[in-house]
């Protein structure tokens, strides 16, 4: 009889380990996916927090070249453009120039009538910036130089309102 109620205790044993087993596996993956939720939340917080500094540096940045330098009144709305992948006119091989543009109408402006010239504009500026080379734009000066000119190439093309200055969301050159 002693011998049966070893072999009960010892069956009984391993399945206490099974469930205890069981429960912290389960534990673990909950903590686990809390603890990336959690990262989730706090990093699209800190995110969205970093991107008005960055705004803010950047329309400080932007005083004397196009930005808000003006009475510091931002204007009308702001139009994304496709982005842009042109060749630059290099000696030194294929290189590419990858860019994305924001523009800021004026306050008497709408983005209607550049809507209805994007065609055009999208071909102006395909010239335009296909024509640099990376010495021309690989300074900050040249950047500034060639936000003047794509200013001036866009409102070219519009008659009731003008562009008030372009920002680069993407400028990578490979």
């Amino acid at each position: 009889m002693p011998d049966t109620e070893h072999k009960k205790e010892e069956a009984h044993v391993p399945e206490k380990k099974k469930g205890k087993g069981l429960l912290i596996i389960i534990l673990a993956v909950a903590l686990v996916g809390l603890g990336a939720g959690g990262f989730l939340v706090f990093k699209g917080k800190s995110t969205a927090q970093a991107k008005e500094g960055a705004a803010e540096e950047h329309g400080k940045a932007e005083e004397g070249h196009g930005g808000q330098g003006e009475g510091g009144k931002a204007g009308g709305s702001i139009v994304n453009l496709e982005p842009f992948i042109v060749n630059l006119q290099d000696n030194s091989g294929t290189r590419y120039l990858k860019l994305t543009i924001n523009l800021e109408l004026g306050p008497d402006s709408n983005s209607s009538e550049l809507t209805a010239q994007a065609a055009q504009v999208r071909d102006s500026l395909i010239i335009l910036l296909s024509s640099k080379s990376y010495a021309d734009i690989g300074t900050v000066e040249g950047k500034y130089q060639m936000r003047d000119e794509i200013v001036a190439r866009v409102n070219q093309y519009l008659t009731k309102g003008k562009v008030k200055t372009a920002y680069f969301t993407d400028f990578v050159i490979q």
